[in-house]
């Protein structure tokens, strides 16, 4: 065959492998029909401009699935996947496979042969690609285990080997460790926001905190590194399911491998979930709480499995263990995957349109789409309740669902029709909630205003209420849907069961990638109510492991104070200093002259103490707008313009473009010069769709936080995909982290290397 003339591009060395272009990329698609090499198609100066050099051999793209490196738990269910990413000239063919040194060959080729060829094992759709994976596998025994695969390229023996730190499994200690599991996920929540949440919510007194958060008061805390199996910057995909995996994988990614079989998003190399783990295992009772669309990427981290984190609808089944042909989740074909997921008992969150049939008369009056919907199953009205689901739509309702029934929660969004930020498949933002429920005002003026827009009739129908301010009053508080949450769970798992729950806090990312920075500081205050909550009520019970996370970071800062008030007074185009604006625009005697509007920043010595209000007591601010409030900025963003005042809704920062403002928005503010691309450099060379319309994640380390039993495991500095392990073993019953080091440089993982007999599966 031809070879394309980028095959023979020098590749970088690192070591004894050299590295070959990795599997599929956003920017770099790979067809596996035995033609398309998967390699990026845009070069500078004859070198790859966006991909990177990964752990395969170089001539082949031979390489093993999961990623060499990958922490496993012992017992834990991993697929192994051989596969080739150059197509060769005639079919290649595997000659070996070993683990620790012993010819595992003839058991890999039963176990394909018993699940047959195409979606089951993977089978790309060209034979001159090798692509086989056995699926559901697992390491019987800690230790560092070794696999090396042979494979027959066009004549010539082509080989790789992965090496998989394997740890103690969670369960089976000499002294039992907690019952309980509470992760708390404040998406995006990087130390700025954690910050800014306490100066707001607790305030200062002569430069000391007049109070701590919650999650200040933790026993231990830890750094955590974050980036993605091939980006610096994580999504948050990747950026949760690594934490509950142990495995580094790629953006967009949901607990999969990277494959050369890129067509079909569902048949990737899966790794189980310590979700998924302990359920299969133990028998624990496992839940989601969240505040996104339950299948948005954190949700659907603990409990699905995809390339594509935007395979909404086959997530939603995944969740509830519903496999069905003509379905968005088949049966044929995945009856691996049926038999790896693990159905969730609790699910509380938005995204109706992931779970109601679009003919449901629901999916319009009560949750507001206008035209979304399923076209195949009505999970939430039919397929939950026949699987012993209760469902929910509102307060009342959740409040009303027996805790000794599995749960379905599925609330309102933030419909207005005004605002764009958020949309019907996430749950308002907290501080517009607490304007609706009458517990707080922007700038004065609450639900009945009508720059609010909450005291009109929802769009489409008012199944939900007659106003939007009552639609938003009738969904939960994050607290309210914990609280429900761990009754069902501990009346599910009874007095000797254990159960782990997930809670995200998703609006602290999404509100700060549109730069409503006012209303991240409120979502961060009601996560921080809920982990109070928990740790008040688990801690009475001397066996619950609390852990609170991030993520991804975003670049955002604490850069001084405003003061509203003079702002506000000044009025559109007026210069509130009184002094001459220091560049000639215009004539001195027009009114809409421009002003210096970052003059009403104060820093350095300026920067007095913010004056926030809680009148209520309850920690979170009356108002947004005091008389002196904090100022964030964000260091990567798109341009747009602001006044330093909290929007009366939330709205996107920009136009059609990222380099032009949104002229809704704050069209009387200060130009925020944007430094976000607005459109692809050369076809293919970027990942993201090139207008990039939002702030962006970051790369920083981002803040752990641990109390309860086990905690103390959670101090210093480490990967992601390390912190499965550091639960894993303080479910085994282990309090220091000296226990962890056993020989091997890897937390929890013993020098040993365990005979290929106890490769489970195979």
């Amino acid at each position: 065959m031809n070879i394309p003339r980028f095959a023979l591009l020098p590749l970088l060395v690192f070591g004894a492998v050299s590295p070959v272009l990795a599997g599929l990329d956003d920017d770099a698609p790979f067809k596996s029909d035995g033609v398309t090499r998967n390699t990026p198609a845009s070069y500078i100066d004859g070198r790859a401009f966006s991909d990177n050099p990964s752990h395969a051999e170089a001539n082949s793209g031979l390489r093993l699935s999961p990623p060499t490196g990958t922490q496993l738990l012992s017992g834990q269910r991993f697929d192994l996947r051989v596969e080739t990413q150059i197509p060769a000239q005639t079919p290649p063919a595997l000659v070996k496979l070993v683990v620790n040194g012993h010819d595992v060959t003839a058991r890999f080729k039963a176990k394909i042969a018993a699940q047959g060829l195409g979606l089951e094992s993977g089978t790309p759709k060209s034979e001159l690609l090798f692509g086989e994976t056995a699926r559901n596998l697992s390491f019987g025994r800690p230790g560092l285990w070794k696999v090396k695969a042979v494979v027959n390229v066009d004549g010539i023996e082509r080989s790789i080997e992965n090496t998989y730190p394997v740890a103690q499994p969670p369960f089976g200690g000499a002294k039992g460790g907690p019952r309980h599991v509470v992760f708390f996920l404040g998406d995006g929540m990087g130390l700025p926001i954690r910050t800014a949440a306490r100066l707001v919510g607790k305030g200062l007194f002569e430069g000391r905190g007049k109070g701590g958060l919650n999650m200040d008061r933790m026993d231990e805390y830890g750094l955590v590194h974050t980036s993605s199996f091939d980006s610096v910057i994580t999504d948050s995909a990747p950026g949760m399911a690594s934490y509950v995996s142990g495995m580094k994988q790629s953006n967009n990614a949901i607990n999969v491998a990277v494959d050369n079989t890129p067509e079909n998003s569902l048949d990737n190399p899966r790794v189980e979930t310590l979700w998924e783990f302990l359920k299969r295992s133990q028998g624990w009772k496992t839940g989601v709480v969240t505040d996104a669309f339950v299948t948005d990427a954190t949700p659907a981290a603990v409990a699905a499995h995809s390339r594509a984190r935007a395979d909404r609808t086959a997530i939603a089944q995944q969740m509830l263990g519903y496999y069905r042909d003509e379905s968005a989740q088949p049966k044929t074909g995945y009856a691996a995957l049926a038999e790896l997921t693990q159905p969730l008992d609790v699910i509380l969150g938005a995204g109706a349109r992931d779970w109601l049939l679009k003919s449901n008369p629901d999916a319009k009056s009560f949750y507001q789409y206008k035209d979304k919907g399923r076209s195949d199953v009505d999970l939430f009205a039919t397929v939950a309740p026949s699987l012993g689901y209760a469902t929910a739509r509102n307060l009342a309702e959740l409040q009303a669902a027996p805790d000794n029934q599995r749960l379905l929660g599925i609330f309102s969004g933030e419909f207005r029709t005004t605002s764009s930020g958020l949309g019907a498949d996430n749950i308002p933002a907290v501080l517009d909630r607490r304007v609706a429920r009458g517990l707080a005002t922007i700038r004065g003026k609450d639900a009945a205003a009508e720059e609010i827009g909450m005291n009109v009739a929802p769009p489409f129908g008012t199944g939900c209420g007659a106003t939007v301010a009552e639609c938003f009053r009738a969904v939960p508080s994050k607290k309210e849907m914990v609280e429900k949450a761990v009754a069902v769970l501990n009346r599910l798992a009874g007095r000797k069961g254990g159960w782990i729950l997930l809670v995200e806090q998703s609006q602290t990312d999404k509100l700060a990638h549109i730069l409503e920075y006012d209303r991240v500081i409120y979502e961060a205050l009601e996560l921080d109510e809920s982990i109070g909550w928990v740790t008040k009520h688990l801690g009475t019970q001397r066996d619950a492991l609390v852990v609170v996370a991030s993520d991804h970071a975003q670049p955002e800062t604490i850069i001084g104070v405003a003061m509203p008030s003079v702002i506000a007074s000044a009025g559109a185009g007026a210069c509130f200093s009184g002094a001459a604006y220091p560049i000639t625009i215009g004539s001195a005697a027009d009114p809409d002259r421009p002003c210096a509007l970052q003059d009403v920043i104060g820093t350095f010595n300026d920067s007095t103490f913010p004056t926030y209000a809680s009148n209520r007591g309850d920690g979170y601010p009356d108002d947004p707008d005091p008389l002196v409030k904090l100022v964030l900025e964000d260091g990567g963003r798109p341009t747009y313009s602001t006044n330093y005042l909290t929007n009366y809704q939330p709205l996107e920062p920009t136009a059609k473009t990222s380099a032009l403002p949104n002229p809704k928005r704050a069209p009387d503010g200060l130009l925020m010069t944007g430094n976000m691309p607005t459109q692809k450099v050369k076809a293919g060379a970027n990942k993201t769709e090139g207008n990039v319309k939002i702030a962006p994640h970051s790369a920083d380390d981002v803040p752990l936080s641990a109390s309860g039993r086990g905690a103390e495991l959670f101090g210093g500095v480490y990967e992601n995909a390390e912190v499965q392990v550091r639960i894993a073993a303080a479910l085994r019953g282990q309090t220091r982290r000296a226990q962890m080091q056993l020989g091997s440089g890897y937390s929890g993982v013993p020098t040993t290397a365990p005979a290929a007999k106890f490769l489970k599966g195979l």
